[in-house]
């Protein structure tokens, strides 16, 4: 949701990447924030699950050149595209925001979310711990292939041609769900919010 409340008007044309089961896509038809929702999605099952409730869904690996393509021809611009907890996965996500960026309206915005590799947690489990994790989720998710810190956002936003008007943090004082946010948390907010930044979310646009 977090995502979903950055987005503007009614009927909208959607891509969501990384669809999972489609339900960002669901949501969005059944409130009319959206009149078409594409989906893009690695796993077959649930493509086959998003694919009940979205406009359409096409079923790939992002990091082939040949499917991006077949997606970009068969697609229509964008006035929203969004990238939830996708481009760390991916070994080239410069290039896929470039490429997508041609599908976007004049006006259409982009809406990013990556995990904070600056975040406290980071300090506990390398400096503490002396481990570098491999988690089946969080900032620790062992299929990531890409870390970014928020200069690292800006400077991917910059270099696929796109530039920044809003950043929003997602705040969480430990990577794992539902961890107390304590006054021991609270302080480190008011020295450095980063280290208790959980996720960037960024909207993009077209540069001027």
């Amino acid at each position: 949701m977090e995502l979903l409340k950055l987005m503007e008007g009614h009927f909208n044309k959607v891509l969501d990447v990384g669809c999972a089961l489609g339900v960002n896509g669901e949501y969005l038809l059944k409130n009319k924030i959206a009149s078409s929702v594409y989906g893009i999605e690695y796993d077959a099952k649930m493509a086959s699950e998003a694919a009940k409730g979205n406009s359409k869904v096409f079923c790939g690996d992002l990091n082939s050149n040949v499917f991006r393509h077949t997606v970009l021809n068969e697609s229509p611009l964008f006035d929203y595209i969004l990238f939830g907890d996708v481009l760390e996965h991916l070994l080239h996500p410069k290039d896929v925001l470039t490429d997508f960026k041609s599908r976007l309206n004049e006006n259409g915005k982009i809406i990013i979310s990556l995990p904070n590799v600056a975040h406290i947690e980071l300090f506990i489990q390398v400096y503490l711990k002396g481990t570098f994790p491999q988690n089946p989720r969080g900032i620790f998710d062992k299929t990531h292939l890409r870390w970014f810190t928020r200069k690292d956002v800006y400077d991917l936003v910059e270099a696929s041609g796109l530039k920044v008007v809003l950043y929003k943090r997602k705040y969480r004082s430990r990577d794992a769900i539902g961890s107390k946010f304590d006054w021991k948390f609270k302080l480190l907010k008011r020295i450095n919010k980063d280290l208790v930044t959980f996720q960037h979310i960024v909207v993009c646009t077209h540069e001027d």
